[in-house]
């Protein structure tokens, strides 16, 4: 199965994935969660996600929203 991933980075280091169905919720996700920035001891941290294209997932070993 063909899937999009959502892999979301805080400061270039990759804090999580999820898979997708559909690209159209993978950018939708990417662009609600991209927007967001912390301050972690008193630097600014910048959340940024964006969508991969991955052409062969095992639906029985990830779930696939």
């Amino acid at each position: 199965m063909t899937a999009f991933m959502l892999a979301c980075y805080l400061n270039g280091v990759v804090e999580g994935a999820i898979y997708f169905k559909s690209a159209a919720d993978c950018i939708r996700f990417s662009k609600y969660l991209s927007v967001q920035e912390y301050d972690i001891k008193g630097e600014t941290q910048i959340y940024q996600c964006i969508c991969k294209l991955v052409p062969n997932i095992d639906e029985k070993k990830v779930r696939v929203y």
